[in-house]
C-alpha cells in the first residue's frame, strides 16, 4: 500500500494477514507467502534508494579565461627582446680590416622594419661603411635607423682609460612608440689605443 509523506518521502506500507505467520513459543515459522512479501518490500527499498541518490553529472575541465574554447587556442604570450651582436671583440683604429666595431641589433618577437633604432655612446662616433662603394662617413648621434649595421670607432685617446666606453640602443615601435627592448655594451681599454667587449648586456 502507498502513501504519501510531505516533503517528498514516499512510504509503501506492506499489510501482513495474520494468518500468514504462525509463531510457536519455540519458533517462528513463515509461510511462502509472507517470504515473498518480504522480497519484493526489500526490492522496494532498494529501488526508492537508488531513485533518490543524487545524479552524477560530467564537468569539463575548466578553461582558463585567456583561452578560446571556442577556437580551440590559447594565446601565446611573445616575448620582445634586443641584444647588441658585436665583431670584432678586441678593436685599435691602426686596424686596416674593418673602420671600427661592427654593431647589430639582434631582435627576437618583433620585426626590425617596425621598429625605430636609436644608439648613443658615452665615448667615440659612429660610422657608416656603404658595401656598395666602400666608403666610410661619420654618423651624428643619436643614430637613428631600423636595424641597419652601424659602426663605432674613436679617434683620440682619452683623457682617463679608467671608465669604460658604453655603448646602447633602444628599439621602439613605430605606431605606438612603446619601448620593445634596449641592450648595452661594455668596452674596456687595453693600454691607451685598444679596446674590448667586456660584456653584452
Amino acid at each position: 500500500m502507498y502513501t504519501g509523506v510531505p516533503g517528498g518521502i514516499t512510504v509503501w506500507e506492506i499489510i501482513i494477514p495474520d494468518n500468514e505467520v504462525s509463531m510457536s513459543k519455540e519458533n517462528q515459522h513463515y509461510s511462502p507467502n509472507f517470504l515473498v512479501i518480504m522480497a519484493v518490500l526489500v526490492t522496494a527499498l532498494l529501488v526508492i534508494a537508488g531513485c533518490s541518490s543524487p545524479s552524477v553529472t560530467n564537468t569539463p575541465p575548466a578553461v582558463p579565461s585567456t583561452c578560446s574554447v571556442d577556437a580551440g587556442v590559447c594565446p601565446v604570450l611573445i616575448t620582445h627582446s634586443v641584444r647588441i651582436e658585436a665583431a670584432p671583440q678586441m678593436y685599435t683604429p691602426l686596424m686596416s680590416s674593418t673602420p671600427g666595431i661592427g654593431l647589430t641589433p639582434n631582435v627576437s618577437g618583433f620585426n626590425k622594419a617596425d621598429a625605430e633604432f636609436t644608439w648613443n655612446a658615452s665615448y667615440g662616433h659612429f660610422l657608416d661603411w656603404s658595401s656598395s662603394n666602400y666608403t666610410v662617413s661619420m654618423l651624428s648621434q643619436p643614430v637613428v635607423n631600423h636595424g641597419e649595421k652601424v659602426y663605432w670607432s674613436f679617434t683620440d685617446v682619452p683623457a682617463s682609460t679608467r671608465n669604460p666606453v658604453i655603448i646602447s640602443v633602444t628599439a621602439r615601435d613605430l605606431p605606438s612608440g612603446e619601448i620593445l627592448g634596449s641592450s648595452r655594451l661594455t668596452l674596456g681599454w687595453e693600454g691607451n689605443y685598444t679596446v674590448r667587449v667586456q660584456k653584452i648586456e
